[in-house]
């Protein structure tokens, strides 16, 4: 009987050590869950501890702003940089184009002739003689040249009205004859507005133009004597050389361009002699109805301009004084 107890009772004390076994597998194992869960709190605390304001401060006000999402940006291609980069020529030359006027090509006194207009419609210059078409074609090309590299100078006359005339850059020859104006501020602004529009690429062919906007006619001719008491002067001004014809009562009937020198200036006298041998004058006008004679040469280079005359007759009155005189004049070195 007592052996029953005892075993009974080691029965139990194995009982009990076995229930305080699971009992200590359960702590570990809830000690080993415990940091998690208590970690987070642990955390918290931290934050309020360091981050968040007492409740007796008062919290500033603060505005916040979301990001607007940055939109995403596609590398472009080669063939679209290409595309961009020549378009924008493209939209500079019709701007320029659109503003900065036009030429005119149309036939005149038996010759044709271009001629160049502001955008309001203005005329700026017109051209010296061309015996095709194609010549005032090309003309205007070699304007465009003289402008940038030529030279400007501005003429006035006896009456005191100016004119600009361009000339290549060595001045060896005249590019183009202006327009007459009454003041010599009104010829200089009119040198600007010719250097802001030329470049323009816009050209229009004309069959024929206005009868109020015609600038040159050609002259019928009548036999005349020729008289020798006029007088060629070649003299100096500033650097360039210069020829004028007087007639016998010393009034002067026109003035050459500038020559080089005098060797240069006494060819060219040899070759305005020609040109008024075969009565190669024209008679021109402009917008303010001023009249003037042109010389020109065989090749319809302009030699030379005559005084403005308010008048035709009185024009074509000193084409004839300059083929009476011009033939047989003396020749003066000044």
């Amino acid at each position: 009987m007592c052996w029953f107890f005892k075993k009974k009772k080691k029965q139990k004390d194995v009982n009990a050590e076995a229930s305080t076994n699971q009992n200590q597998m359960k702590q570990t194992k809830t000690a080993e869950e415990l940091p998690k869960e208590v970690e987070k709190p642990v955390v918290t605390e931290q934050l309020q501890k360091f981050d968040m304001p007492k409740k007796e401060e008062k919290l500033e006000s603060v505005t916040t702003t979301k990001a607007k999402p940055v939109p995403e940006v596609k590398p472009k291609t080669e063939t679209q940089i290409k595309s961009k980069t020549e378009s924008k020529p493209e939209t500079k030359k019709e701007t320029q184009t659109k503003y900065m006027g036009k030429y005119e090509v149309y036939p005149e006194a038996g010759s044709f002739k271009y001629r160049l207009k502001a955008s309001n419609g203005e005329i700026l210059a017109v051209s010296l003689r061309y015996t095709t078409e194609k010549g005032a074609y090309s003309g205007i090309e070699t304007f465009k040249k003289n402008v940038e590299a030529g030279v400007f100078e501005i003429y006035t006359d006896k009456s005191n009205y100016s004119q600009y005339q361009l000339y290549t850059a060595n001045k060896a020859r005249v590019i183009m004859v202006g327009e007459f104006y009454s003041t010599l501020k009104q010829a200089e602004s009119a040198v600007e507005s010719v250097k802001r529009f030329y470049k323009t690429d816009k050209i229009e062919t004309l069959s024929k133009i206005a009868d109020d906007e015609i600038r040159e006619e050609l002259v019928v001719f009548e036999k005349i004597e020729e008289n020798a008491t006029g007088k060629y002067e070649i003299y100096q001004e500033n650097k360039d050389f210069l020829i004028r014809l007087k007639a016998n009562n010393s009034q002067v009937l026109f003035v050459s361009q500038g020559y080089s020198s005098k060797a240069t200036a006494k060819q060219g006298l040899e070759t305005i002699k020609a040109a008024i041998a075969e009565n190669r004058f024209t008679v021109g006008k402009d917008k303010q109805n001023r009249y003037q004679f042109n010389l020109y040469s065989p090749t319809n280079q302009l030699l030379l301009t005559g005084e403005t005359y308010p008048v035709k007759t009185n024009c074509i009155s000193a084409i004839n004084s300059v083929r009476k005189f011009g033939l047989k004049a003396k020749v003066v070195e000044i």
